[in-house]
C-alpha cells in the first residue's frame, strides 16, 4: 500500500474514549503490551504492517517530557519503518 493513500477515510476506525476524570490528566496509561511490538520497527507482531507510536501503547513516564520524549521517538521510528515499506 503506497503510504501517501493512507487516509482516514478509506479505513472504517472507531475510537472509543473517555473524559478526563481528573484534570488535567498528564498521559493516559494502558493500550497496546509492550509485548506485542517490534521495538526497532513498532510494528505489531500479531498484525503485519500495523504500526504503533506514543499513548497507544502500554508505558508511561513520569511529568518532565518523557511522555513528549516517547512519543516522538516512536513516532520516528515507526516512520521510519512505514517509508521502507
Amino acid at each position: 500500500m503506497d503510504v501517501k493513500s493512507c487516509t482516514k477515510e478509506k479505513f472504517n476506525i472507531s475510537l472509543v474514549g473517555k473524559e478526563a476524570k481528573y484534570y488535567p490528566e498528564f498521559v493516559t496509561c494502558g493500550g497496546v503490551s509492550r509485548k506485542e511490538i517490534d521495538w526497532r520497527t513498532m510494528e505489531s507482531k500479531i498484525v503485519p504492517g500495523l504500526h504503533f507510536a506514543g499513548e497507544c501503547i502500554d508505558y508511561d513516564g513520569i511529568t518532565g517530557g518523557f511522555n513528549f520524549q516517547g512519543a516522538w521517538t516512536t513516532a520516528r521510528i515507526a516512520g521510519t519503518a512505514i517509508c521502507r515499506l
